[in-house]
């Protein structure tokens, strides 16, 4: 006697459709943590200064994300010693201090501390991150994670360590990511925010300001 398989057509499609990816429009955004950020989304590019210290957790627009360290989007970048993101050519963060962003000591005013930047992005384009090495002896990109307005969470890269190049300065990693697919959903999200990022988060930057 031949098996039976129990499922149909029917079934099977009913298995595959329980796994399938949450439609946007049944998303609900995500309530990120307050702390400093930097802000990007104006015409020009995000500085590693650019950070605001946001009092309240907030909400994303469905453009937005935060680039982090970590699978928190609180955790810090690191970097030895500058970084810049980019998307279909244009700078939108750039770091050029040529100081990496852990330094501590005087004498080595460090702009770009690290902290997760929150970018305008479009879906459909890659992001590229671009590292450089100004001074010997060590050439860093720590974790760099990408966190979407909804809370999914992807990990773009574990980043890269390796001697000086001979030649400095040196670009020492240059790669493109997808943000279309990859995202992981962890449990326990909030929804409770207290406020929204406007759609030109780097707004609420004294320098962006009217009359400035």
């Amino acid at each position: 006697m031949k098996p039976v398989c129990v499922f149909g057509v029917v079934g099977l499609a009913a298995v595959l459709g329980a796994a399938s990816p949450v439609p946007a429009e049944a998303r609900k955004a995500a309530a990120f943590p307050a702390g400093k950020y930097v802000l990007g989304g104006e015409k020009e590019a995000a500085k590693g200064d650019d950070v605001m210290d946001l009092k309240k957790t907030f909400r994303l627009k469905a453009n937005q994300y935060v680039l982090s360290g970590g699978p928190s989007p609180t955790d810090k970048i690191v970097v030895d010693d500058d970084l810049a993101v980019l998307q279909g050519g244009a700078e939108l963060f750039v770091d050029d201090d040529t100081v990496r962003s852990t330094e501590t000591r005087p004498g080595f005013p460090v702009k770009y501390q690290g902290y997760p930047v929150v970018l305008v992005l479009d879906p459909a384009k890659k992001v590229q991150l671009r590292a450089t090495d100004h001074y010997a002896t060590e050439a860093i990109l720590g974790p760099v994670w990408v966190h979407r307005w909804d809370g999914a969470r992807k990990k773009l890269t574990a980043g890269k360590t390796q001697d000086s190049a001979p030649t400095l300065p040196d670009v020492f990693f240059d790669e493109s990511f997808d943000l279309a697919t990859g995202f992981e959903m962890p449990g326990g999200i909030s929804h409770d925010a207290e406020t929204d990022l406007p759609a030109k988060p780097a707004s609420l930057l004294p320098r962006f300001r009217p009359g400035n």
